[in-house]
């Protein structure tokens, strides 16, 4: 049904006038060595934009899946319509039919979105309705959300707005019902308020579920004056995490653990648990001139029962020496509860230009870890080398190892990993990259939400074109 309905839609738009139609591929080819396995991932977008109309599509292929994404791999199909939709404008209205993302104020009671790299993917299939407004903001939806496997079961029924009655002043709600056939979970309300001044801004959202007596909560508050900015945040997650029936979360709040790109650093990742936990993050810029920039940031996530799970101190200083250079020196100490380790990072980064199309890039990690539990330590080494010539190619040569397997009962196959990375840009719209060796295990983690990459050692090709 949903091949038929994508294929009226694109005949009808495309005879449109002023009409615009884009084309997405990404291509993902990963081999195995240790398990002998060939895993082939596609996925297709197409989306047309005229005047007062938007649609579009997505074709998603897993053949097979990847049992470590999806462990029932039978579940899954090879081939699947996973995205279709049509939104329609008029004036103040904007209408959705199909396939939608949206939030809820910062996520406290709903938060749908994409992200290839997490593979989550928990679209709303179902009817948008959006009306806007100099002073407010209003928006209804209905539908089902999709779980990992594109299953759907659950109906969710929800409306969320905003209206300023001062000019500085901003007031918001939502509400969330489940038509959950007898479950335990069914509505969540939420409340919120957003104070903007020239001396900084006061963000505070108040949720409560009806299966819980327990409020949530989520406070910010920003400012900046001359050479410096600071950004404050507090959080506290009772019994507030809304799941459907296949255990797909409706919400995913603030994590207020700072997000690394340095990859040692997410060796230890706090996993949000929105059922039991309370914390704060802030974090202090200060530019002393206009070459140098000091960044501290530090975080703590506590249990109700004031256990502590996740602590977090950093610390980074990126200077530029001219137009040609620049180097990034951060430090990082870690306690990760899941682990019961504590961790110690320093890094350092190098960029240089040597043309103003040639660029080294230099990358130097360790990690120290000990464990809290038998007082053992072991560290990580971390390198990268890359040379990129813009727009045309980079090429990366990593390298791991860890002395890990020093500690007594502790065996591994290996302690030592290296792979390279090629890249290639082409035809303006085209990237392709191809990845060969191995590297070690870790976590790919977005906004608390992580997942778990085992050690790999073979080949991956990944290929984006757009048209």
């Amino acid at each position: 049904m949903k091949f038929r309905i994508a294929a009226v839609l694109i005949v009808c738009f495309a005879n449109q006038s002023h009409a615009q139609l884009t084309f997405k591929n990404q291509f993902e080819y990963t081999h195995w060595n240790q398990y002998d396995r060939d895993i082939v991932e596609n996925w297709s977008d197409l989306s047309y934009q005229g005047e007062f109309i938007q649609s579009g599509l997505r074709f998603e292929v897993n053949k097979p899946p990847d049992p470590f994404i999806f462990p029932v791999d039978t579940l899954l199909d090879a081939y699947a319509l996973t995205y279709l939709y049509a939104e329609c404008y008029y004036k103040n209205l904007t209408a959705t039919v199909g396939n939608f993302y949206t939030t809820f104020g910062r996520g406290l009671s709903l938060r749908t979105y994409e992200d290839r790299n997490l593979r989550v993917d928990n679209n709303i299939e179902g009817v948008k309705l959006n009306f806007s407004g100099e002073s407010y903001r209003f928006q209804a939806i209905a539908g089902r959300m999709r779980d990992r496997y594109n299953r759907r079961e659950d109906g969710i029924y929800g409306a969320d707005g905003d209206f300023s009655p001062l000019k500085n002043i901003q007031l918001g709600a939502s509400y969330l019902y489940q038509d959950d056939r007898g479950a335990n979970q069914s509505q969540l309300w939420t409340t919120r308020l957003q104070v903007t001044h020239s001396l900084g801004d006061i963000y505070a959202e108040v949720a409560r579920p009806d299966w819980s007596h327990d409020v949530s909560y989520y406070l910010a508050a920003s400012t900046s004056f001359t050479k410096f900015s600071l950004t404050m945040e507090y959080k506290d997650y009772n019994h507030l995490s809304f799941k459907n029936k296949y255990g797909t979360d409706y919400n995913a709040a603030p994590s207020l653990t700072r997000e690394h790109s340095f990859t040692l650093l997410n060796r230890h990742p706090h996993a949000l648990n929105m059922d039991d936990e309370k914390g704060y993050q802030f974090e202090l810029s200060y530019v002393p001139t206009e070459e140098t920039e000091v960044t501290v940031n530090h975080s703590q996530t506590f249990t109700h029962r004031n256990l502590s799970i996740f602590e977090e101190y950093y610390g980074e200083m990126h200077h530029y020496f001219s137009e040609r250079s620049d180097v990034r020196l951060a430090t990082a100490w870690t306690y990760d509860f899941a682990t019961n380790t504590e961790n110690i990072t320093p890094i350092a980064d190098v960029r240089c230009n040597l043309t103003w199309r040639d660029q080294l890039h230099l990358s130097y990690q360790h990690q120290h870890t000990i464990n809290k539990f038998d007082q053992s330590e072991f560290d990580n080494e971390f390198l990268l080398l890359e040379y990129s010539r813009s727009p045309l190619f980079s090429f990366a040569l990593v390298g791991e190892y860890t002395n890990k397997d020093q500690i007594k009962n502790i065996e591994l196959d290996r302690n030592h990993w290296l792979y390279g990375n090629l890249t290639l840009s082409f035809w303006r719209n085209q990237q392709l990259s191809i990845l060969v060796g191995s590297r070690q295990e870790g976590f790919v983690c977005v906004g608390g939400i992580c997942r778990y990459e085992p050690e790999f050692e073979g080949i991956e090709i990944k290929f984006i074109n757009r048209f």
